[in-house]
C-alpha cells in the first residue's frame, strides 16, 4: 500500500493539525483535556487552546471542524434550555396548583367567618333572653 492510499496517518501539515483538533474536540467533549481547565465548555477557543493552534486557524483552515464545535456547543446550550424550561413548566404547574389551593382557603375562610359572625349574633340574642328578668329558665331533668 502506498501512502497516497493510507489514509489512517494524515501526512500533511493540514491533515496533523485536524487530527489535533479533532482529538482535542473528543478530549473537551469527554471532560478530560490534557491543557485546558477540566469543566470548561466546547468553543472554538477551547479548542485552539487545547489543539495547540490559533482560533484563525479553525476557521480559516478547517470551517467543517469549526462548525462542529459550534454544533456541539449549541447542544449544551439546547440542553441546559430544555432542563431550564422543563423546571419551568414544573413550577408554573405547581403555582397553578397552588392558587387554587389558596382560592379554595379563602372560599373557607369566607364561609367561616360567614358562620361565625351568624353565631355571635345568635349569642348575643340568646344571652339577651337570658339576661331578661322576665324569664325563667327550666329546671333541667337529671336522669
Amino acid at each position: 500500500m502506498s501512502k497516497s492510499q493510507d489514509t489512517s496517518q494524515p501526512t500533511t501539515r493540514s491533515g496533523l493539525t485536524a487530527k489535533a483538533i479533532r482529538q482535542a474536540i473528543v478530549r473537551i467533549e469527554k471532560g478530560r483535556p490534557k491543557i485546558i481547565e477540566p469543566g470548561r465548555k466546547l468553543s472554538i477557543q477551547s479548542v485552539a487552546e487545547e489543539a495547540g493552534v490559533s482560533r484563525a486557524t479553525i476557521h480559516n483552515n478547517h470551517p467543517g471542524l469549526a462548525e462542529r464545535i459550534r454544533e456541539a456547543g449549541n447542544k449544551v446550550v439546547r440542553t441546559q434550555r430544555d432542563e431550564k424550561n422543563n423546571e419551568l413548566k414544573e413550577l408554573r404547574a405547581k403555582y397553578t396548583e397552588l392558587r387554587i389551593e389558596y382560592r379554595q382557603a379563602r372560599e373557607l375562610n369566607r364561609d367561616m367567618a360567614s358562620e361565625m359572625a351568624s353565631l355571635i349574633a345568635e349569642n348575643q340574642r340568646l344571652r339577651a333572653i337570658v339576661e331578661n328578668e322576665k324569664v325563667v329558665g327550666f329546671p333541667s331533668k337529671k336522669p
